[in-house]
């Protein structure tokens, strides 16, 4: 359970995203997650004071995936920045005007493949790279480390606050992250399955 902070009032609504999620708006809000090895990215617009915030999982599709089949395409970074991205756009943003503030990336799973527990650190180099080449500067993150993040951003404010999670609350996250990562792999594993002949 995420419980929202005492300055998240009256005034801003509350919204959750969870992997594949994304949330942008004109409209105050407190936009909620928690993170282990993935990535939340808050993008502000400067000149009209408003943001938005997405979060995913994994930095690119696998070759055998077909994003027109995948119905939660938003968990892969590449899909999730260009669709944050527009959607501030479509609200009257412009790109040269935005920043950005990056989150997660934790080393949380374990008993995992070696693919897999690399993840946060593509994640994190992904995202960089990602707003490097855009021309989108960072100008606050907290990445890394051993820990999953609870994170909630104030759209209108360009305001985060976030806590590192322990004890059980850090347990539960990594299980929910574990069990969504053994899905894909599986998957993956399923996908490619080659018979010789």
């Amino acid at each position: 359970m995420i419980d929202f902070p005492a300055a998240a009032n009256s005034n801003f609504k509350r919204i959750t995203i969870y992997i594949g999620g994304y949330y942008a708006s004109k409209e105050p809000a407190v936009i909620k997650t928690v993170l282990g090895s993935c990535i939340s990215v808050c993008l502000f617009e400067n000149k009209l004071k408003f943001g938005g915030m997405n979060h995913f999982m994994l930095p690119e599709m696998r070759e055998w995936e077909n994003p027109a089949e995948d119905y939660n395409n938003t968990r892969y970074g590449v899909f999730a920045m260009e669709v944050l991205i527009n959607e501030i756009i479509k609200l009257g943003g412009k790109k040269e005007n935005l920043t950005a503030k990056i989150f997660g990336g934790g080393h949380v799973l374990s008993g995992m493949t070696s693919n897999i527990l690399q993840v946060p650190d593509k994640n994190i180099q992904f995202a960089k790279k990602f707003l490097a080449d855009e021309k989108i500067p960072i100008v606050s993150e907290d990445v890394g480390g051993s820990w999953p993040r609870k994170v909630f951003f104030f759209n209108t404010e360009n305001r985060v606050l976030m806590k590192k999670l322990e004890g059980k609350t850090k347990e539960f996250s990594a299980e929910q992250e574990i069990k969504y990562s053994k899905n894909l792999q599986h998957k993956l594993e399923e996908k490619s399955d080659i018979t010789l002949f």
